[in-house]
């Protein structure tokens, strides 16, 4: 099922066989974060575990990395080049340019030692008295090259680091301490770590340390010493093109030590890599459910991954799609913008991920902010809809099951599906009571649960398929009306606490059984709405023995309003569930079970709030709004005349009786009314 083994860190950043999942979350990491790894390879503490998927496809062996994204991010860019370690330095300890060497070890010594939070150890010590022997070369100017910033071969754990820092520090415009000995651009040409930079040229060095790399390889196949300067001038007449030998060569005499001493740095970074290792976590032929589990057992402080993260690093969601649509593309492409990253190509993925996006706003599904939670469930609610369609259930292994069906040709059946799906949505949307629901600006994923939503749109899918996808005649109307009945249902099992555990599981029954269910959906009797309404919620405040809630009635309240035909108010108004006798006067009385009543159906209203306008906790009596009075009489039913009378929490059962009527009406006479028309 999987293996725990260490691995070198040079070996893991460089494999390119390790690849990246499609779905990779924002880099959270700064260069503080960056350095406390730093910190902790050179002090050779544990750095950490990644975590790998282990996939063969095609006789090709495929690391896919699930967890340690960013460390290995990290680890890969110290490699490429020292001067980052530098740059993560300056922004961990807070050096400034100016600082001389002296005032960069003071800073990094107590930097050091808040972060570890111990005392100077015989490491640090032995560091120490280098710093007193070396105290009359500290005197001299940041600019000028010091013999005491030369490394030793002897440098080890954080006397290294802080000689790498000391040594990269004097960073200019055109080069850094690192970079400034190979300048060599009045002599020669072609010098391969060169970069155009506002007119000028710069120093990479990021290249300089692949240009040492490079050297130490010719170097080892000549079988010639790359601490000789001969050899360097050597590979340098090789590489580059050389306008003035012997200017050239007095340069490399001159710069000889300090060239030496950087390629004795890039050697012990390139040594310290290659002897550390760190933890690898390979998992093997698991499902999305186990690699979720055995992630979240290791990372238990980390963030979760999701199962859509994991499936982006299977190979069969990796299969590339031969000639996607142009709106497909545009859609993979800001897909991957709002992920952070690139991608060239479209794969199999990316049409689920994509799905909610390409379906459009609708009164279904909730409209998604950018938010990280939000994202996420967006991802996965695409990829559910799909699951649920093709592989009749959306449960993890489903989803998996779904980029392995045979008969699914992804570049046209998707397309076709999102066609049809935006065809279907507009059909249900053109029926009476949806338009009232529309109306009011809400999702019934707001008002119930991600599952019911996913349910009602796959469910309705199915028996839309099933009546031949009308879109305008009598089966059109059945459809629109078991769309009714199908909500109806959902809203009558949601607040009876029947959407509770496992709701993967019931939507896979519902799957089931909507093609053995008749043609017309049978409705949720009539007798059982009026009971659950008078006898549970208006009489005991309860459904099932279990207290009222804003979260239970708030589907019932908006219910309400479609069912009596109750035009939502302009767009322009936000809706807020108003408590018609204020909470803050229930929890000053004395009333019994007064935390429950205050939430019951027959208090609560739908009231528009302008921006500087809004009823908020206040009694009605204190109403000043003429607006605001009329938003109430005709929303909540209840005259001018009665605000003195409802202003007083004592009379909450005279409201109660006068209200609960109306109510009555709504789910009996007004309910049937939709059903037999």
């Amino acid at each position: 099922m999987y293996e725990i083994r260490p691995e070198s860190i040079k070996t893991f950043i460089t494999d390119r066989n390790v690849k990246l999942p499609r779905f990779q979350r924002k880099q959270t990491w700064d260069e503080k974060k960056n350095f406390q790894l730093c910190i902790s390879l050179f002090k050779e503490y544990p750095i950490g575990v990644c975590i790998l998927s282990v996939d063969e496809s095609k006789g090709k062996l495929v690391r896919w990395l699930l967890d340690g994204r960013q460390r290995k991010n990290a680890l890969t860019m110290m490699y490429d080049d020292p001067e980052n370690i530098y740059i993560w330095a300056k922004k961990f300890i807070g050096f400034k340019n100016s600082d001389q060497p002296s005032d960069i070890e003071d800073k990094f010594l107590k930097k050091i030692r808040e972060y570890i939070e111990a005392d100077i150890d015989e490491e640090t010590e032995m560091m120490q008295s280098t710093k007193n022997e070396d105290d009359s070369e500290d005197n001299s100017e940041a600019t000028e090259e010091c013999d005491d910033e030369q490394i030793t071969s002897n440098a080890y754990g954080l006397d290294l680091l802080l000689e790498i820092i000391k040594i990269i520090h004097n960073k200019q415009k055109k080069n850094t301490g690192f970079t400034k000995p190979f300048d060599f651009t009045k002599y020669v040409n072609r010098l391969p770590y060169i970069e155009s930079e506002e007119g000028g040229v710069k120093l990479s060095s990021r290249r300089v340390k692949t240009f040492i790399d490079e050297y130490r390889r010719y170097c080892d196949d000549e079988c010639i010493s790359y601490e000789d300067e001969k050899s360097f001038y050597q590979f340098i007449n090789i590489r580059c093109d050389i306008r003035n030998e012997p200017k050239v060569k007095v340069l490399i005499k001159d710069k000889w030590e300090a060239i030496k001493e950087r390629i004795l740095i890039v050697e012990k970074i390139d040594t310290l890599l290659t002897n550390s290792k760190i933890g690898m976590i390979e998992v093997k032929n698991l499902s999305p459910s186990d690699s979720q589990k055995i992630f979240n057992i290791i990372n238990s402080e980390g963030e979760k991954l999701t199962a859509v993260e994991i499936l982006s690093a299977k190979p069969h969601w990796n299969i590339v799609i031969e000639m996607p649509s142009q709106l497909a593309v545009e859609t993979v492409k800001e897909l991957y913008k709002r992920i952070g990253t690139m991608q060239t190509n479209v794969v199999r993925w990316d049409f689920p991920a994509t799905l909610v996006r390409r379906i459009g706003d609708n009164f279904i599904l909730k409209r998604f902010s950018d938010t990280k939670a939000d994202f996420e469930k967006e991802l996965t609610c695409g990829f559910k809809i799909l699951s649920g369609i093709y592989a009749k259930g959306v449960k993890k292994e489903d989803i998996e099951k779904l980029s392995k069906i045979k008969s699914l040709n992804w570049g046209t059946d998707i397309e076709g599906l999102i066609y049809d799906l935006k065809n279907m949505f507009k059909l249900i949307s053109s029926f009476d009571y949806f338009k009232y629901f529309k109306s009011w600006n809400i999702s019934m994923m707001e008002l119930t649960s991600d599952a019911i939503a996913l349910n009602f749109i796959i469910v309705a899918y199915f028996d839309w398929c099933r009546k031949g996808k009308p879109l305008g005649d009598s089966k059109a109307k059945r459809f629109q009306k078991n769309c009714f009945i199908l909500w109806d249902r959902l809203i009558y099992e949601y607040i009876n606490r029947q959407w509770r555990g496992s709701s993967d599981s019931k939507i896979a029954n519902n799957i089931i059984n909507v093609g053995s269910e008749d043609e017309d959906f049978a409705s949720i009797p009539g007798w059982k709405w009026k009971t659950i309404l008078e006898d549970q919620i208006f009489a005991e405040n309860s459904i099932e023995s279990t207290d009222v809630s804003i979260g239970t009635m708030k589907p019932l309240l908006y219910h309400f309003y479609c069912l009596k035909s109750i035009q939502g108010p302009d767009t322009n108004y936000d809706i807020e569930v108003d408590h018609i006798i204020p909470q803050t006067l229930f929890n000053q009385s004395s009333i019994p079970k007064k935390e429950v009543i205050q939430d019951n159906l027959l208090n609560l209203g739908l009231l528009p709030k302008d921006e500087n306008i809004s009823k908020s906790n206040k009694k009605l009596i204190l109403i000043d709004s003429q607006w605001l009075k009329d938003q109430i009489v005709k929303y909540e039913f209840i005259l001018e005349d009665k605000f003195l009378e409802y202003s007083n929490v004592n009379n909450y059962q005279q409201m109660f009786d006068e209200r609960k009527e109306v109510f009555i009406e709504a789910y009996t006479t007004k309910r049937d009314n939709i059903l037999n028309n």
